[in-house]
């Protein structure tokens, strides 16, 4: 998962987190480190003094081993039993060693002696350490002349000297060396090994870097991940400023901001899917003023030159006074009847007309509208057949009203009988189920309508004459208003092609169980 598909939140989290976790993780690499270094390359604490503080000189580790011997003969109280005396010379001191193998205290008395001090530890009056190549007896009595045989730590510039007595006056410890406090004319000597100040320092300065790299890396990730959205929504939205709907928000984030620009891009979708429709309507418009303004101009023109005729004599008879009557009455008629049409229209179109739905069973009312309308729409040469492709069970309950649908059914009959070629025109009523609804096709055998044009058929005002010279023919709101009402009832209507010629509505209408 990539990390713009993580919510806002979590990724100011995660930025917040890191930049605390990360810098806690390099101090304790880096603390980890120096101690690992400390312990690989220090083998005695006073090395890891001497390392720390080289330019102290040799002071630091030998007060911090004296003081380290100090507390060690006090909490070593069982010492080994010598019994063999001075005289076991070389052997004597093996034995030595091999019995304080491991004590913590000889490792004390070696970082002495590589400080040039030797050093003779006593128990019970037997000398149990002497520092290699030391004469016993001698640092004995430097230490007892100097001390007067009280414990003594004296160390000028010239010599250092020690004494220790533990508490219960069994284990002493004489030292004893030529080491100046400070070296005299030369300038402090740092450690041989590493100088672990300036290591230090650097990877100090390399985390807090680090730090400023990785906190400057995050604020710009994070940065990059809000401003690219609203960068694509401000130029989104600048184009459709200017009008423009079809610049899309291409935006695949998954969070917030990728929420807020498929909601834009959404709504860019819906503006220019309501600015075609309203360029449609526009245009709908246009040819519905065009219909109209050329629809009633005909029968005015001619109703004013019979009106004209009757006026100026030209029928001067009563045979054709009554003539010019009946045609003034006729496209009065004509006109009455687009009107009505009009405003049906209108009253669908804006919702306003009321639909008494009821329960209807479309076997039923097919049946007895095939029996009754039958032999009236033979004699106005329309050949009306019914085919039901449905179960004899099935009533194929729909919800309709009865007063529309049945001014649905005249105007697709009365549309297949006034652009038939023949004198005789076939209709097919065919009633079957389609999924979640029952289909009605009514399929004519007319000379049909181009492909193109069928889905302006339901437009209102169109006609498949451009010049609409004949408007006998109609106005072009009889299938516009069909579709009105099938859309009040919940269903749907289009037109196909008839197979073999012809035009073929189809509607579909809910079932209601």
């Amino acid at each position: 998962m990539r990390l713009r598909d993580f919510s806002v939140r979590k990724r100011l989290f995660i930025a917040n987190f890191m930049m605390v976790f990360i810098p806690i993780c390099m101090l304790v690499i880096i603390g980890s480190s120096f101690m690992l270094g400390m312990h690989f390359l220090g083998s005695s604490d006073q090395e890891k003094v001497n390392s720390v503080w080289p330019e102290k000189g040799p002071a630091p580790s030998i007060q911090f081993a004296i003081s380290s011997l100090k507390v060690k003969i006090e909490n070593n109280a069982n010492w080994p039993q010598n019994s063999h005396g001075r005289g076991m010379g070389r052997h004597k001191r093996h034995m030595m060693n091999n019995d304080m193998t491991g004590m913590p205290m000889e490792t004390d008395l070696h970082a002495l002696e590589q400080q040039n001090i030797q050093s003779v530890v006593t128990h019970n009056g037997d000398i149990v350490y002497v520092s290699p190549g030391a004469d016993a007896a001698a640092i004995q009595n430097t230490v007892i002349e100097r001390s007067h045989g009280a414990p003594i730590m004296l160390w000028d510039n010239d010599i250092f000297l020690f004494s220790y007595q533990s508490n219960d006056k069994q284990t002493i410890i004489y030292s004893y060396g030529k080491t100046p406090f400070l070296t005299r004319g030369a300038p402090p000597v740092p450690n041989p090994r590493i100088d672990w100040n300036n290591i230090l320092l650097a990877v100090i300065i390399i985390a807090i870097l680090f730090v400023i790299l990785l906190g400057l890396y995050l604020s710009r990730l994070l940065s990059r991940q809000i401003l690219e959205p609203l960068t694509a929504l401000r130029k989104a939205s600048a184009e459709i400023r200017q009008g423009n709907l079809d610049a899309p928000v291409e935006i695949q984030a998954q969070d917030e901001f990728g929420a807020a620009c498929r909601d834009f891009e959404q709504m860019r979708l819906e503006l220019k899917e309501a600015k075609e429709q309203q360029e449609k309507y526009e245009e709908n418009r246009k040819e519905l003023i065009a219909g109209i303004s050329h629809d009633l101009s005909t029968p005015l023109t001619a109703m004013k030159g019979y009106a004209s005729g009757i006026l100026d004599g030209i029928a001067n008879t009563p045979e054709k006074q009554r003539h010019y009557v009946e045609m003034i009455l006729q496209g009065a008629s004509t006109m009455e009847k687009l009107v009505e049409s009009l405003f049906l229209f209108s009253k669908l179109d804006l919702g306003r007309m009321p639909f008494n739905l009821e329960q209807v069973s479309l076997r039923d009312y097919f049946t007895d509208f095939f029996h009754e309308q039958q032999p009236l729409l033979k004699e106005k040469d329309i050949l009306l057949n019914l085919s039901i492709d449905l179960p004899a069970d099935n009533p194929a309950n729909v919800c309709m009203d009865r007063l529309q649908f049945q001014r649905v059914i005249d105007n697709l009959l009365s549309n297949s009988r006034k652009y038939a070629v023949d004198k005789v025109v076939k209709i097919d009523i065919t009633l079957a189920r389609d999924n979640d609804f029952y289909r009605i096709s009514f399929a004519d055998d007319g000379p049909g309508v181009p492909q193109d044009d069928l889905t302006k058929l339901f437009h209102s005002f169109y006609r498949t004459d451009p010049a609409r010279s004949n408007v006998a023919k109609g106005s072009g709101l009889g299938l516009a208003i069909t579709k009105e009402i099938i859309l009040g009832m919940k269903g749907k209507i289009w037109a196909e092609e008839t197979n073999g010629g012809g035009l073929t509505i189809v509607i579909l209408l809910p079932i209601k169980e």
